[in-house]
């Protein structure tokens, strides 16, 4: 099915949680020298508007990133309050120039900002309208002064170009299957890298594509970094488990001494979303006015996560309001 728009969801929780890991792996990454490859199954279209009539619908940013950001904008405000962790600092330096024009990044102009210009980059997006817009946002990124948003192209990327300007990045943009692309070029030439798998797990299967996809990749690509994001559904808890729980047994099974990361973070409960029928949930939503949603949390599994991940992803969730989280290594 081709009928989610991530531009009703741009900048919720899920995306702090994947954005600010797929930043630190990149980050480690870049820490190196050498070049690497990094492919992106499921690009959307790269840049959305947290003030367009989508993203105003759910009203999801506004309770995410916006909420996050103003949180810590009052925690440095405050006396004596001088610090926030790394890893959500870092994050917020990124997407902060982008709130300011009431954008939001997707991980195809991340991605882009931190790779240098010798690496392999690869996105893929089966939907023709972001695939198109995915296109344009690419090319207007390249067009940019600065690679971005004035002030979002940090210093520690510009260390890693060519000359701490605006580096040019070599993306092949495929309208392709995700999961299929990746199959057949792993793996890379540069065998350095890694890969983002976020569907949109709108079909029951897809936990199972994902699962068979992951194991195979990962038998053809044993040093590549596998980062999958997962939604928190509690009506599809037993495909989330059973998804989880085959890839890390898969990897395993291969090299007990695979490292992997779990990590998931919290918006609401797991009860906090009854299954209706759309009639009932429309009538509970006029008499509501509003209906709990069933993205209750996300979670991601880092296949051979990089070193301290761990610890900089939990100081980092341990210092969100309102929320909990888990971090898990494996």
């Amino acid at each position: 099915m081709l009928s989610y728009l991530h531009a009703f969801h741009a900048g919720n929780h899920a995306d702090i949680l994947k954005h600010m890991a797929l930043i630190g792996i990149l980050e480690k990454l870049n820490q190196k020298g050498a070049p690497y490859s990094f492919f992106d199954t499921h690009g959307g279209s790269g840049l959305y508007s947290l003030n367009g009539e989508k993203a105003q619908k759910t009203g999801e940013a506004q309770k995410g990133i916006l909420s996050l950001a103003s949180f810590c904008q009052n925690f440095l405000g405050q006396e004596g309050k001088k610090e926030i962790p790394l890893a959500l600092k870092k994050y917020l330096d990124f997407v902060g120039p982008y709130l300011k024009m009431d954008l939001y990044p997707g991980s195809p102009l991340i991605e882009r900002a931190f790779l240098r210009k010798d690496c392999f980059h690869s996105i893929c997006e089966l939907h023709p309208g972001e695939f198109e817009r995915l296109k344009e946002n690419c090319q207007r990124q390249d067009k940019a002064n600065n690679f971005g948003p004035k002030g979002s192209f940090l210093p520690e990327q510009k260390e890693a170009g060519s000359s701490g300007g605006r580096t040019k990045v070599r993306t092949q943009i495929l309208k392709q299957d995700g999961l299929k692309n990746l199959l057949s070029q792993t793996p890379p030439k540069i065998k350095r890298g890694g890969v983002l798998i976020d569907p949109s797990y709108e079909e029951k299967s897809d936990y199972e594509a994902v699962q068979k996809t992951v194991a195979a990749v990962h038998k053809k690509w044993s040093a590549g970094i596998i980062m999958i994001w997962h939604p928190l559904l509690a009506y599809r808890s037993a495909e989330i488990e059973s998804m989880i729980l085959a890839v890390i047994d898969s990897a395993k099974r291969q090299n007990p001494n695979t490292e992997i990361l779990r990590a998931e973070l919290l918006a609401d409960n797991p009860q906090s979303h009854t299954e209706r029928s759309l009639k009932d949930n429309a009538a509970a939503k006029d008499s509501e006015g509003s209906s709990p949603p069933r993205l209750y949390g996300s979670g991601i599994l880092v296949i051979n996560a990089p070193w301290k991940l761990d610890q900089e992803l939990d100081q980092a969730l341990s210092f969100f309001p309102n929320n909990g989280h888990s971090i898990t290594k494996i």
